[in-house]
């Protein structure tokens, strides 16, 4: 076998091995979309879109009783960006400075001790973080609550997002600090070189040339707690509260998601068929989360290169 021969087969593996990603993708969103438009002719668009109350309890078997149930997606979706901005809000500045240190001031030896300390964070199951939250952080929560005379349920958005926070360090952490030390030394040489300290180099030298990866590491932690499951059934319970009050029990998508798909009940019931549409939306919001991000990194990117 010549060598134009063996390119050509490593040539057309790859190519498929592409076309069968794109083409599962293509399948997951089509069995989504063709599902959701089974529940959409069920139930209508804006009261899915707009509804206040979230209550999917119809009948599951043709021997049960009908029940009429309440598919307005809001309270459930609002859950799901309070968790998310509270873990966020922990994890992005507390990821984001770690980076700054090990990166630019922590020695060669405290770097390679510290790094892979705080990466085994994204190791740990997240049952353990949920475990963690439930009989640990919830209740210090209540106690440090209860001395200022402010009510803290025992399952919490707050207790739940803080968790969700420090398993997301890691994933911000490690991706900015690539980001970081990808940055070509001649630029902060330049920096120092023209009287700038240390840290006027970090500020704006070195974050604004790596922000591009600083914005997927964050991207990228916001992905990660949309997608949580385990913390917020344990930590943040079931109920789908409209409210934005970090102490009072919410749920997100996902929980709902796997809460509806859960049980004895018809497959083409509107109760399983929920579970579909809050998938679809999801899908939706996320594609439009990360065409902000792309945006974003564009913008930056011009301003920084002077073009």
């Amino acid at each position: 076998m010549n060598v134009k021969t063996s390119e050509t087969i490593v040539k057309t593996v790859l190519f498929l091995c592409a076309a069968v990603t794109i083409l599962i993708t293509v399948m997951i969103v089509a069995s989504v979309l063709f599902e959701s438009i089974r529940f959409f002719s069920q139930v209508p668009l804006h009261e899915f879109l707009f509804g206040l109350e979230w209550s999917p309890q119809t009948s599951i078997r043709a021997d049960q009783a009908a029940s009429d149930g309440t598919f307005g997606v809001v309270p459930v979706f609002l859950g799901t960006i309070l968790i998310t901005f509270i873990a966020m809000f922990i994890a992005t500045p507390v990821g984001l400075f770690s980076a700054i240190y090990l990166s630019e001031y922590a020695s060669f030896k405290i770097r390679n001790v510290i790094k892979p300390v705080l990466e085994m964070l994204a190791g740990i199951p997240t049952v353990v973080y949920g475990y963690f939250a439930v009989s640990t952080f919830s209740p210090f929560l209540r106690e440090i609550a209860a001395t200022m005379d402010i009510s803290l349920a025992a399952e919490s958005a707050l207790a739940a997002g803080f968790v969700m926070g420090i398993m997301i360090i890691p994933f911000v952490m490690s991706l900015s600090d690539d980001s970081m030390n990808s940055v070509p030394a001649s630029l902060k040489y330049a920096s120092i070189g023209m009287g700038a300290t240390q840290s006027e180099t970090i500020k704006k030298v070195i974050v604004p040339a790596a922000l591009p990866g600083i914005i997927s590491a964050v991207l990228l932690g916001i992905s990660r707690g949309i997608g949580e499951t385990m913390i917020v059934v344990m930590a943040a319970g079931l109920a789908a509260n409209l409210t934005f009050n970090p102490f009072e029990a919410v749920t997100t998508v996902t929980v709902q998601i796997v809460t509806l798909l859960i049980g004895d009940h018809e497959f083409d019931s509107t109760k399983t068929l929920a579970a579909f549409a809050l998938g679809l939306v999801l899908f939706v919001f996320t594609l439009v989360l990360n065409a902000l991000a792309q945006w974003i990194k564009n913008h930056f990117g011009i301003r920084y290169d002077g073009s």
